[in-house]
């Protein structure tokens, strides 16, 4: 018989086709560098300066680093609250400072609207804090619906314990 106490295992979701997408574009990237290095003369590629090819690898790696770091990009949602990572920035929100969990038609990925930090009442207006979810992905269909159908599970239940204590 299951423990009606129990809590659920902390869940990770992560983006799928921007991962995918990720990748495909940082071997692109890496493979046409390359090539056209490799395309050039010899006579021209002996005029670059040693500064010169630094640069030019330091743009390559540049941009590497935000393909890669949009594709680390996570939510971690457990008992205490979510630990959003979005690129090279983490976030974390306690379940009490969530008011919505939302991910409308048209938008690019999900976001939290945030409870104010000093405790005035929540108003949906312009200001209202928010905390985007780039893991959570419209293009990721049916897979985005569920994880943000879970994390407004988690935090329902999140809700309910709080209340019971």
């Amino acid at each position: 018989m299951p423990d009606a106490t129990a809590r659920p295992a902390p869940v990770v979701f992560r983006p799928r086709r921007l991962r995918v997408v990720a990748w495909v574009i940082t071997g692109a990237l890496c493979a046409v560098t390359a090539f056209g290095w490799f395309a050039l003369p010899g006579e021209i590629r002996v005029l670059f300066t040693f500064s010169q090819r630094l640069t030019l690898l330091a743009v390559l790696g540049a941009l590497v680093l935000v393909m890669l770091a949009l594709a680390a990009s996570s939510v971690r949602a457990d008992d205490d609250g979510l630990r959003i990572r979005n690129g090279l920035r983490t976030h974390t929100v306690p379940w009490s400072r969530v008011q919505q969990v939302m991910l409308r038609p048209g938008d690019p990925w999900a976001f939290l609207l945030l409870n104010p930090a000093d405790g005035r009442p929540f108003s949906a207006d312009l200001d209202a804090e928010k905390r985007y979810l780039v893991a959570l992905q419209a293009s990721d269909g049916a897979y985005a619906a569920e994880a943000v159908a879970e994390l407004r599970r988690r935090k329902a239940d999140a809700v309910t314990r709080s209340r019971a204590t």
